[in-house]
């Protein structure tokens, strides 16, 4: 195998590495706070506590809440 062509391959990965991080942990945050609506969805999912990250909400309690209400509606 090559060596400049390792060299070249590990410093692809790294900069795509740090190219994926800067978007995530710095472009990201700061399109989030300069947009009023993105800013206020990031207070409430703090505030309440989900973590949007999760494909299920099953152990939130915002979702027994709905799952009690939905089936107290479809009863009656």
């Amino acid at each position: 195998m090559n060596t400049n062509s390792l060299l070249k391959r590990i410093t692809r990965f790294i900069v795509a590495t740090g190219l994926t991080l800067s978007f995530i942990y710095i472009f990201l945050p700061l399109l989030t706070s300069s947009c009023s609506t993105l800013q206020r969805m990031s207070d409430c999912l703090q505030e309440t506590g989900i973590d949007p990250s999760r494909y299920y909400y099953t152990d939130v309690e915002q979702v027994q809440e709905g799952e009690l209400y939905l089936r107290d509606v479809l009863e009656k």
